[in-house]
């Protein structure tokens, strides 16, 4: 078997590293944000533990069976490590609340690690220390991963989706550094999870969101199927990262881009690149909606006296602004109903239906998306203006850039999509936990914590 593996390859180099890279050799920052993502994607998934999409999968997994002490956030009982990598996968990215990555300009890496992290580990009694070592490992595989699919695919000619594909390998990553996994089973783990990925991006015909809550959902299953694999002594080709008949060439008919994977690791960290997003809608450019809610905010503009709201964005991006998804993804839809609401939260657009329907046909043909085809650079992808014309004749205008949420606004947005579910004086005592989750010896507590 020795004579199999390839020496010195890009997957042997990145499974080494992964297995070697100890907690304490990483930056105080990279600590902080680690527990900055989990927090927010623990947010994410208690909101949409309630979503039909994510109800079904959980329903569906109780009928398996699998004997087990694992969470599903959310709701009661305990179930298996591998169901409950599926249902909580699912709930991380089962709307468009959770964390995307800005160096691709979207991509919700964080569904990939986060989740299969808290699965395994609360089923071997990991520390939080450990499941903030195996989120920062796992992000920095679909970090980049995710970065490199998103510049090289074409969006016309060969589309897949992308965010699917890494949370297969991500969550493999995460799962197989908690399981100790050596050098060449985290190859096998690699191997097994990409062996399992799929991608199809037909998503833009789903007026729903299961296409996606799916994917993620079956992603994390993959991968902590493959790092149990693994971890079991079972084998595969060692270099599904490195040339011909790799992830590469499969996905990309680029089998040379692999060695991008091992630039300055340990020196860049991709969970430093995360962006969190303000508002439960789709598309990584959320500028335009802070640009929208101030100029209606400080001009206290409202609904019956907006004649065209004017959103300019680069091109690339309103190509991909659809009109027949659901609220929470269409850009359209979405500030149709900032608008004419004056607010924009998760319950609110997966509230009754006849609401959303109704805030959305009083201003949906007031607004109008334009391409700016000289915003090329990739740092455009948070850049918006936008205009507000009255029929008084009076013209509203902002240009923004994106910011990033600091640690009280991440606070306000988990109390906002928590409480409503497990109420002020619960919420408080969760928020607590995951802000020190770095301090618990054992994370069965805090996960116990999330059960409805």
């Amino acid at each position: 078997m020795a004579d199999e593996i390839l020496k010195n390859g890009v997957t042997e180099k990145l499974a080494a590293w992964l297995t070697s890279h100890r907690y304490e050799q990483m930056p105080d920052a990279v600590k902080a944000k680690a527990v900055e993502v989990v927090f927010d994607s623990v947010g994410a998934m208690t909101a949409c533990s309630t979503l039909p999409e994510v109800k079904a999968i959980v329903e569906l997994m109780g009928e398996q069976g699998g004997k087990g002490d694992c969470t599903i956030i959310g709701h009661s009982g305990s179930t298996s490590v591998i169901n409950a990598a599926m249902c909580n996968g699912g709930m991380a990215h089962g709307n468009e609340v959770d964390p995307v990555h800005s160096t691709s300009v979207g991509g919700h890496v964080a569904a990939g690690p986060v989740p299969s992290a808290l699965a395994i580990g609360e089923s071997i009694g990991a520390s939080g220390k450990d499941i903030l070592r195996a989120v920062v490992l796992g992000y920095e595989v679909g970090g980049r991963l995710m970065t490199i699919f998103y510049r090289e695919r074409d969006y016309t000619k060969r589309r897949f989706y992308h965010t699917a594909v890494a949370a297969n390998i991500s969550s493999a990553v995460s799962a197989g550094v908690l399981l100790g996994l050596d050098t060449q089973a985290m190859q096998v783990a690699m191997c097994l999870a990409t062996y399992q990925a799929a991608g199809p991006d037909n998503m833009t015909k789903d007026p729903v969101h299961m296409g996606k809550t799916f994917q993620v959902a079956a992603a994390n299953r993959n991968g902590v199927t493959a790092a149990l694999l693994a971890h079991k002594g079972c084998y595969a080709p060692t270099d599904i990262l490195d040339g011909t008949h790799g992830l590469f060439d499969a996905y990309l008919n680029t089998p040379e881009a692999g060695p991008e994977l091992l630039d300055k690791l340990g020196e860049y960290y991709s969970i430093t690149d995360v962006m969190h997003k303000r508002y439960s809608a789709g598309t990584p450019n959320q500028t335009y909606l802070a640009a929208l809610f101030r100029l209606l905010k400080d001009n206290a503009i409202k609904p019956e006296q907006i004649e065209q709201i004017e959103i300019q964005m680069p091109t690339r991006g309103v190509k991909r602004v659809p009109t027949t998804r659901h609220a929470s993804i269409s850009a359209l839809k979405v500030s149709a109903i900032a608008a004419a609401t004056g607010k924009l939260d998760f319950y609110q657009l997966h509230g009754p239906q006849a609401a959303v329907d109704a805030a959305i046909a009083s201003m949906i043909a007031r607004v109008k998306f334009v391409g700016r085809d000289d915003w090329t650079g990739m740092e455009h992808g948070r850049h918006a203006i936008v205009i507000i014309r009255t029929p008084d004749g009076k013209k509203y205008e902002e240009e923004t850039w994106f910011t990033p949420m600091d640690r009280s606004e991440l606070s306000a947005k988990f109390n906002e999509l928590v409480e409503p579910q497990f109420g002020a004086a619960r919420t408080a005592k969760l928020e607590k936990s995951l802000l020190e989750i770095e301090a618990l010896p054992n994370i069965k507590s805090l996960m116990q914590q999330l059960r409805a």
